[in-house]
């Protein structure tokens, strides 16, 4: 399976894809290790809404964000920013 390239420099919809489709990993993570967005975005130091945005492609998962979801759902940080399977990576 190919790495996903996450680019710096993209297209605003290049962007926006990547922020979709990072969300759209983030949202599948959190409801399968059973945490609802609220508790989820209380874990994570984060508002709901804030969290929300992300997840619906709105606004960017910072690096910094993107680790806070990883340690709190205790997957590797490259499942989210890959987008490949967590038993692929671990």
């Amino acid at each position: 399976m190919e790495t996903e390239v996450i680019h710096v420099n993209a297209s605003p919809s290049v962007a926006g894809d990547e922020m979709k489709h990072i969300g759209a990993v983030i949202t599948s993570l959190r409801e399968a290790y059973g945490w609802r967005l609220g508790k989820f975005a209380e874990a994570i130091e984060t508002t709901h809404s804030h969290l929300s945005n992300i997840e619906a492609g709105r606004k960017r998962c910072t690096p910094e964000m993107a680790r806070r979801i990883a340690d709190t759902l205790g997957v590797p940080l490259a499942a989210i920013t890959t987008g490949r399977p967590v038993e692929e990576i671990a």
